[in-house]
């Protein structure tokens, strides 16, 4: 009999921070950001690995803030 792992399963958010000037990654439930990036071009791939690597979706906002995109 196969005994199941239980995973947490969050989502990645890209969010830009008007304080520090670099995208972040942060993932929810998470305290801490994961990565930051200077350009929104670099956060996109570094959260695209991230998400494939873990099956997890990601969620995109704008620099103002407002919903971009969902993968």
């Amino acid at each position: 009999m196969e005994e199941k792992v239980k995973t947490r399963k969050g989502i990645y958010r890209v969010i830009y921070d008007s304080l520090s000037r670099k995208w972040n990654i942060k993932k929810d439930g998470a305290a801490r950001v994961i990565d930051s990036k200077a350009t929104k071009e670099e956060a996109l791939e570094r959260v695209k690995a991230l998400s494939e690597n873990q099956d997890v979706g990601f969620v995109v906002y704008k620099k103002n803030g407002k919903f971009q995109k969902k993968k």
